[in-house]
């Protein structure tokens, strides 16, 4: 569910605070009994948590911040963020036993109640074009399926995801799982990365967003690496 997408797509600190709170909630053993989760869930979510939230308290001295120190973080939020993709809809979203105010309680996003006269249209897949630029840029050229950058009637953004291959990292097979995004409304759109990923392969792919915030399907996959 989109929802789902999103909201693990924020920031890292707030990442780093939202799962801490996900793990410590659910580990209560009044939600435990209540909700009926099974240990072995809860430790699942608290094994990747905690080096996550260790790794990023390391980066709020920027000055002292190494690349390895980012690979380090980057690998533990990909690992954490995997986790809570099925914990949340398991024992919270598709769990008859909670309630809303469990949902949030557990730094979760409520379902949303909001309508607008295109919701439930299909959204199409977008087709990618992207282009190689100087400074470890990409130049991204969305179309639809007849050929224009107009976006449809009903979207609001298109949203492009990446990743980044890093050392002990392997590129996931959704490019919903790519951690890594940027929105943007009309072109051009360019994608810039830092210049110390200049050399590393990168994974991009992208989706139309509606106004509900659902994502589309993902256009193929494009692999290259970051000049």
């Amino acid at each position: 569910m989109s929802k789902l997408k999103n909201q693990f797509s924020a920031a890292s600190h707030k990442l780093a605070a939202n799962f801490t709170t996900l793990a410590t909630y659910s580990a209560s053993t009044e939600v435990v009994e209540r909700l009926g989760i099974l240990p072995a869930d809860n430790k699942a979510l608290s094994d990747v948590v905690t080096p996550f939230v260790a790794a990023e308290n390391k980066m709020t001295n920027k000055s002292v911040v190494t690349m390895a120190m980012t690979q380090t973080r980057d690998t533990a939020q990909e690992k954490a963020v995997e986790v809570a993709r099925w914990f949340a809809p398991k024992w919270y979203y598709n769990n008859k036993a909670a309630t809303a105010t469990d949902i949030l309680n557990a730094a979760l996003e409520p379902h949303s109640g909001d309508r607008v006269s295109h919701e439930g249209a299909a959204i199409e897949m977008n087709v990618m074009k992207i282009e190689s630029k100087s400074g470890h840029r990409f130049s991204l050229i969305i179309r639809d399926s007849i050929g224009n950058v107009a976006k449809p009637v009903n979207i609001v953004f298109i949203r492009v995801r990446y990743f980044v291959v890093r050392v002990g990292t392997t590129i996931p097979a959704g490019a919903a799982d790519f951690c890594k995004f940027i929105d943007s409304s009309k072109h051009s759109i360019v994608l810039t990365l830092p210049a110390d990923d200049a050399g590393l392969q990168i994974a991009i792919a992208s989706c139309y967003v509606d106004a509900q915030g659902i994502e589309g399907p993902y256009c193929a996959m494009v692999t290259t690496n970051i000049s």
